[in-house]
């Protein structure tokens, strides 16, 4: 694997495709920041932030990670779809950045991480993470205890959320995750129980959400209005609005309502 193929497998926009060729990064010092990263990331990220181009060092280091990463992909014989789609967050998070910040680069480092070290995988529309429970719960008479290896689920940005193309992706992790007990765990806007009040029942995001059972509810967080208006206000009437989504959503948080989060398990 080498930047060219990486950077044409995951769509990269060709203007970050040139900052990446432009750098001229010795190998001695890649290594060293490559060690770094895998021995503490936390003083990889310290590191890296004190230079003033560090969104387009973030972005650098995880493209020459990513490429590192190929060849453990083929080892575990992991095919050459789910590696690129896997992937595909750095151009989602690195267009996500030219939006916020006005530049290419990554400014969801932590995030990251995750990809590189092969600990999540996107199958289809869907990503997959596996990892510990942290509690005891009891669901429709199946008990999940603390500690079980379930498997987190995230929704990757940028496409609908077709009801087919999740339960394929659903199905996908059934066969790839072989071992693991298909549990599956979500935390987000998307899960949150109050959503009913601002969609309508045929909407893709009702639909997903059905996927799951509800076991907890955070009111307060915020992460709905970062996702439909790519920023958060103590003012809600300062939110654009286009779409459907973002009209009800703003007429709903005017009327002094809350869009929180919703935890989520499907069995």
């Amino acid at each position: 694997m080498n930047l060219k193929s990486f950077c044409e497998g995951i769509r990269l926009n060709p203007d970050a495709q040139k900052l990446l060729f432009d750098f001229h990064k010795d190998e001695e010092s890649y290594n060293r920041h490559k060690q770094q990263f895998y021995n503490n990331r936390f003083s990889f990220f310290e590191t890296v932030k004190q230079y003033p181009n560090h969104r387009q060092l973030f972005l650098y280091y995880y493209v020459r990670f990513a490429i590192d990463a190929y060849g453990e992909y083929q080892r575990r014989g992991i095919a050459d779809q789910i590696y690129f789609d896997t992937f595909t967050d750095i151009e989602i998070w690195c267009s996500n950045c030219k939006r916020d910040f006005g530049e290419y680069g990554i400014h969801e480092y932590e995030w990251l991480q995750e990809h590189v070290q092969l600990r999540l995988f996107r199958l289809g529309r869907l990503q997959f993470q596996p990892s510990a429970f942290d509690r005891e719960l009891e669901v429709e008479g199946r008990k999940i205890y603390k500690n079980q290896i379930v498997l987190n689920v995230h929704i990757p940005s940028g496409e609908p959320l077709e009801p087919q193309q999740v339960e394929e992706s659903f199905e996908l992790a059934r066969g790839f995750f072989r071992g693991i007990t298909p549990i599956y765990i979500c935390h987000s806007w998307l899960i949150y129980p109050k959503l009913d009040e601002i969609l309508k029942q045929t909407s893709n995001i009702i639909k997903f959400r059905n996927n799951f059972i509800n076991y907890q509810i955070d009111y307060d967080a915020r992460e709905a209005e970062e996702r439909i208006f790519n920023k958060v206000s103590s003012d809600p009437s300062e939110y654009e609005a286009h779409t459907t989504l973002q009209r009800s959503a703003k007429a709903y948080l005017m009327a002094g309502n809350k869009l929180g989060s919703g935890y989520g398990i499907k069995l």
